[in-house]
């Protein structure tokens, strides 16, 4: 089975497990819809909305309960999406409580969950493929609560940060751009990044975080390259 094949088909996987997940799918009833959304589908939708698409290049879609819907500007983004970008895309998401994330190209991404009501909420994504930039919001900044993004390596936990994590080679990686610091973490090990520029790998299954270093200028420009608009 091809790279893309295979691809296609764990996003069709997986959003079956969003699906199960999140509860019913949800979505804005488009002009060709067969009928209009009751009331009780509308609240259920606004509960479930964690975020809205401000900036997209190329192109992305997300998936629900296995339809997919193309993304563009202003579209909204829910509990339980399996977000996926095409191979030259930037897309750029403001959730809920004023988060930013910011897809690269040939990403695969889970809203896992996110709630936000003001005084306090919860949030975990995943990445599965690509690259992720994410500039931490109102969640996160309880030390008790802290933002969490999951990958097939390790657990990402982000406080008041802004951060890169994505796949190079075969390995993960995780990087301070600025604010306070996050935490990786497996069952072989976890590591502080607290120094700006500095980031962590981890470069197999079950291996356990490499010890933060110092990021040479072409990784912190391949980082920010691969999530920039320009």
């Amino acid at each position: 089975m091809s790279a893309s094949r295979r691809i296609h088909f764990l996003v069709f996987i997986v959003s079956v497990f969003a699906m199960g997940a999140a509860g019913p799918a949800v979505w804005a009833a488009s002009e060709n819809d067969s009928h209009a959304q009751t009331k009780d589908e509308v609240s259920v939708a606004k509960e479930s909305i964690a975020g809205t698409v401000t900036r997209i290049k190329s192109s992305a879609i997300a998936v629900q309960n296995a339809v997919p819907r193309p993304l563009m500007v202003g579209s909204p983004i829910y509990v339980g999406d399996v977000i996926s970008t095409s191979s030259e895309a930037r897309l750029e998401i403001t959730m809920i409580d004023d988060a930013v994330m910011t897809l690269g190209a040939s990403a695969i991404f889970i809203v896992l969950d996110y709630i936000y009501q003001g005084d306090g909420g919860n949030a975990a994504t995943r990445l599965l493929s690509g690259a992720l930039r994410s500039t931490s919001g109102n969640i996160s900044k309880p030390k008790d609560k802290p933002f969490k993004l999951y990958s097939e390596f390790g657990t990402i936990g982000i406080r008041g940060t802004d951060f890169w994590a994505g796949y190079l080679h075969g390995e993960f990686h995780v990087g301070l751009l600025s604010g306070a610091g996050v935490y990786v973490e497996n069952d072989a090990g976890r590591v502080e990044i607290t120094r700006i520029g500095y980031g962590a790998k981890i470069i197999k299954r079950g291996a356990a975080p490499t010890p933060p270093k110092p990021w040479a200028n072409d990784m912190l420009n391949m980082s920010k390259d691969s999530v920039s608009f320009e």
